[in-house]
Formats: C-alpha cells, sequence, structure tokens
C-alpha cells in the first residue's frame, strides 16, 4: 500500500517549530515529503531543519515563499522588493546602463535570495511568480508580478530560475497557466481565466514556456478553473487535462505541485476531494494540506493511484544540509535599498511649491509610514500630516499656499480580498485637490486620478520612504521606461 505522506509538503509554523518539533519529527517518520515555512527566527529555524534533515530516509523538500526574498519568511533575512518593483528597476537599469548591466544588477538580488535560502537550509524556492498582470483589479497578484509585458516577465523569471539552481535551489514557476488577468483572489474562492487557448499562448503561457526552456525543476498549479484547457470548469490544479497540456504541448518534464490544498479556490471539492483529483491527474506534490493525517487517512481509504517516482528522484538531489557559509547580510540589504530607490518611478514631472500637506491614507489597522513622517518633519518642516484609517473621522482643509500629497499605504496580501471599498472612496473625495498621489503598493491602485503626478514607489519598506522625501524635496522628472 502507498504512503500518502509521500506526496504532501506540509506547513511549518517557524515561530513554533522549537515547541512543536516532536510533531514534525513524526511527520517526518511517517514519511512526508517536506515542509513549507511561514515565520521564524532564521537561526532557530535553520538548527530545526538540519535535525529534520537527519530523520529522513530522503532529503526533504524544505520550501517557502521567498518571492521578496529570505526575509519575507525568516526574521534576519534580506527582504527585498516585490517583483513589479525589480521590473521597474531593470527598465531604468537597462536605460541608464544598457540591458546586460540591468540584468546583471537583478541577478544579484537572485543570488542573494539563493545564498540566504541556502543558509537557512530552504532547497525549493515557490518563486518566480510568472503571471502577466494584465487586469489592474487583481486583487491577489498586482506588485508580485514583474508587470504587464510578457517578454520582461518571461526574461526576469527565467532569470531567476537559472541563478537559483546555480547556487544548488530549485525555483517554483507559479501559478499555471497565468493569475494575472483574474478579478478574484484564489484564496478566497475560484477565479475564471476566460482567454481562449489562442490567447492564452500568445500571452499567459509565454513565460511558462520560457520557464520550462530553462528547465525548471517545479511549476506550481494554480486553483484557476480554465476553459480554455478543461472546459469541465474543474481547476486546473486537479485536472488530468491540464496537466496533459502542460507535459504533452509544452514539453515539460519536471514535478508539479497544487497551490495550497486549504484555498477556496479548489471550488466545491473538499480537501479530501481535491487530492485525490490531483493525484489521479498526474500531479507529484500535495501542498499545505490543513490536516496531513487526516488527508493521509483519506487517501488511503480511497485507495487512490499515484505515482512517486518522479518526486523521489527529485528529493535525492536536494541539498539535504544547512552547512552553507553565513551571508553577507548586509551587502545584500545596500543592494535591496538601491533596487528600491531604482524602482521608483515618476508618471510626470512635479515640484513642491510651498509647505507640503501629507494625507497618508491606510487601510489597515497597523500604523504604517512612521520612516516617511519622520523623515519630513526633518526635512521639510512646516509640513502639515494627516493619517486616515478606516474609522476616522477628519476634516482636512488645504491651505493657498501648499501642495497636497496623497500617500496610499495598502499591500498585496493573501486572504484581503483587494483594497477596501473605503480607500477608493477616499481617493475619490481627493481626486480634484491632490497635487500628487504616492502608492507605497498597487500602482493599479492610482489608476483613474487623472492627470495628477503620480510616485509608483510599490512597497513601504525603509529605504521606498525615504526615497520618497528626497524627491518631493527635489522634484522629479518624468522617468521612462
Amino acid at each position: 500500500m502507498l504512503n500518502y505522506y509521500q506526496f504532501m509538503v506540509a506547513r511549518l509554523n517557524g515561530q513554533d517549530i522549537a515547541k512543536r518539533f516532536s510533531y514534525y519529527r513524526e511527520l517526518v517518520k511517517k514519511g512526508v515529503a517536506g515542509f513549507i515555512i511561514f515565520g521564524g527566527e532564521l537561526e532557530t529555524v535553520r538548527a530545526c531543519i538540519g535535525r529534520l534533515q537527519n530523520e529522513a530516509k530522503f532529503p526533504l523538500v524544505i520550501s517557502a515563499d521567498l518571492e521578496r526574498g529570505l526575509g519575507q519568511q525568516l526574521k534576519g533575512g534580506t527582504l527585498f522588493p516585490p517583483a513589479m518593483a525589480l521590473g521597474s528597476a531593470y527598465r531604468k537599469a537597462a536605460r541608464d546602463m544598457g540591458q546586460d548591466a540591468a540584468l546583471r544588477l537583478i541577478r544579484k538580488s537572485f543570488k542573494a535570495v539563493a545564498l540566504e535560502a541556502e543558509y537557512a537550509g530552504i532547497n525549493t524556492v515557490f518563486a518566480p511568480v510568472l503571471d502577466i498582470n494584465t487586469n489592474p483589479n487583481n486583487p491577489i497578484i498586482a506588485v508580485r508580478a514583474f508587470g504587464e509585458d510578457p517578454a520582461l516577465v518571461s526574461s526576469l523569471g527565467r532569470e531567476m530560475i537559472i541563478t537559483l539552481r546555480k547556487y544548488g535551489i530549485a525555483a517554483c514557476g507559479k501559478h499555471f497557466p497565468g493569475h494575472g488577468d483574474t478579478g478574484v483572489d484564489s484564496h478566497i474562492k475560484l477565479p475564471v481565466v476566460k482567454q481562449d487557448i489562442r490567447r492564452l499562448k500568445q500571452y499567459e503561457l509565454k513565460p511558462f514556456a520560457a520557464a520550462v526552456e530553462a528547465g525548471v525543476k517545479m511549476i506550481m498549479i494554480g486553483h484557476l478553473s480554465v476553459p480554455a484547457l478543461d472546459p469541465s470548469g474543474v481547476p486546473v490544479s486537479l485536472s488530468e487535462k491540464a496537466v496533459q497540456f502542460l507535459r504533452k504541448d509544452m514539453g515539460y518534464r519536471g514535478l508539479l505541485i497544487t497551490d495550497a490544498l486549504n484555498m477556496g479556490g479548489i471550488g466545491r471539492y473538499s480537501e479530501g476531494e481535491a487530492a485525490c483529483m490531483a493525484l489521479e491527474a498526474g500531479i507529484d506534490i500535495l501542498l499545505h494540506p490543513s490536516d496531513p493525517e487526516q488527508l493521509a487517512g483519506y487517501l488511503r481509504d480511497k485507495k487512490v493511484m499515484a505515482d512517486p517516482a518522479g518526486l523521489t528522484a527529485f528529493r535525492r538531489s536536494l541539498k539535504p544540509s544547512t552547512e552553507g557559509s553565513r551571508p553577507l547580510f548586509g551587502l545584500h540589504g545596500r543592494l535591496s535599498g538601491r533596487l528600491t530607490e531604482e524602482a521608483v518611478f515618476c508618471s510626470k514631472e512635479f515640484m513642491l511649491k510651498g509647505n507640503l500637506l501629507l494625507v497618508i491614507i491606510n487601510d489597515d489597522e497597523d500604523e504604517r509610514g512612521a520612516v516617511l513622517r519622520k523623515e519630513i518633519e526633518m526635512q521639510l518642516p512646516g509640513t502639515r500630516i494627516y493619517i486616515l484609517r478606516p474609522g476616522t473621522m477628519k476634516r482636512i482643509r488645504k491651505g493657498l499656499k501648499e501642495t497636497l500629497a496623497l500617500a496610499i499605504f495598502s499591500d498585496t496580501r493573501a486572504w484581503k480580498g483587494g483594497a477596501s471599498p473605503w480607500l477608493f472612496r477616499k481617493l475619490s473625495a481627493f481626486r480634484d485637490a491632490a497635487d500628487l498621489l504616492i502608492s507605497f503598493g498597487s500602482p493599479y491602485l492610482l489608476n483613474g486620478m487623472g492627470n495628477t503626478p503620480c510616485l509608483y514607489v510599490y512597497w513601504e519598506a525603509e529605504e521606498a520612504q525615504k526615497a520618497v522625501v528626497k524627491i518631493l524635496k527635489k522634484g522629479c522628472k518624468k522617468v521612462l521606461h
């Protein structure tokens, strides 16, 4: 009888890895394929991963969503700008330094991700995102994509795959066949990709074709209904027709992994039903089951047929140790800062006239923009600053000689469902009065705001907030990408 644990990559909470170590060790003894890491402190997680690897018959798949580097998950790792910011930095660098020099700059960030992942004991990175963000209302991809251009997404995705592999890390391209042209978060419910097969081949599938050509070892299939690949409406992550399209039409020979099984995107199916369908369709790995023991029992009762050969061969090829030398985290941090500054894009020329009136609009309960406020108070005395969050009621009057800048803080986050209606109401209320719009997140939030100058910053790192203050002091010229 098959051991169904061998098809699962289970969740590992880094914050409690030491406390619950016996639980994770028991899963290893039962034969689990590996873990996806969420959170924790670098050295603690690193030490425990090493101990878990020592318990395993074959090297464990130790994976994580490191789209923005090790710091996205582990405290102590470097956090890099999101993919769309890297795409912006690449275009600007290509214009200023040439394409080869721009690629070398971006490769440095991918190398840093690889070196830090290796040090942490992570051997599989769920990146690059190969989605092309063509829908401005996409609530879950947005800045996670390198951009809207198939050539750019293909090129940078390919570079990330090759660079990670060069330093011993397996890349996983996602979310096949493309999650960019959707208006629904697949964490919450099943999105539908309505494009026909011709359009998919001309657009969405190009980055995945480039990834296959580059030798990507793993592809994550999204929880997406794609009638062009499977007219039944079954999520392609559970669809034999979609798997066969990847295998036969696109010539892919690597591993296939579902997106997380605990997501609402599996539609009307239970996790057990979805897991059965996925394995029978030819998927190799079931990602993030809510309860591995329960799922193993369900699959055993159903006597599901599946072939572990590909996954076993993949595991044998992985690095099982955490013996890599300590990376130059300080150097990586400075690289992240440089890329952050390079990425900032100004839509048209802008100069501060008179005193600044800054309105920070934040659709989250957490306090954000502290660095921005501190830097402005030091460098632009006389500035009036207001903070708006859901539930706040403030009347703001613009002085005759004041320049009104709106700074929007809203991130792309799983289960969030996109920016809140409250945020859009606030933007609309200030639309006619604003002299400058600043997005510390998705650039699409500023769509429909007329001809007002826009600063696209893509994320809210300390370096990003400082870069904006420099621009407010000096003004900005339109940057042509």
